[in-house]
């Protein structure tokens, strides 16, 4: 049986789910970009891999992060009292504008490197 109400952690989930679709693929051209520029050096250090290994895992983390919880909060968030609505809904928010800084970095490097 699944039960869900449209409520403050409904529309959070929701919020969270589609955050983790759009953010995924600036996320894979951020990849994308740190592999081009391991392949165009010819010394590919060991902080480069790093940083290559690390924004691979955070997309991957966004990506599936965003969706597995943002279902979770959809379709159990109807089962919360008022105030850990709001405590969830204010960590969601605060989630999406730390990100958001990264995600539009990724699109602004992406418009630039198309641009040229």
């Amino acid at each position: 049986m699944v039960n869900a109400s449209l409520n403050w952690a409904s529309i959070t989930g929701l919020l969270l789910f589609l955050w983790g679709l759009l953010a995924t693929p600036a996320g894979i051209s951020q990849v994308i970009f740190y592999s081009e520029s391991i392949n165009s050096q010819k010394d590919s250090s060991e902080v480069f891999i790093l940083k290559l290994v690390y924004r691979v895992l955070l997309t991957l983390g966004r990506f599936l992060g965003s969706l597995f919880v943002g279902g979770i909060i959809f379709f159990q968030g109807w089962r919360l009292d008022p105030i850990l609505q709001i405590g969830i809904s204010l960590m969601v928010f605060m989630y999406i504008i730390e990100s958001a800084n990264s995600v539009l970095n990724d699109y602004m490097k992406w418009r630039r490197k198309n641009k040229n």
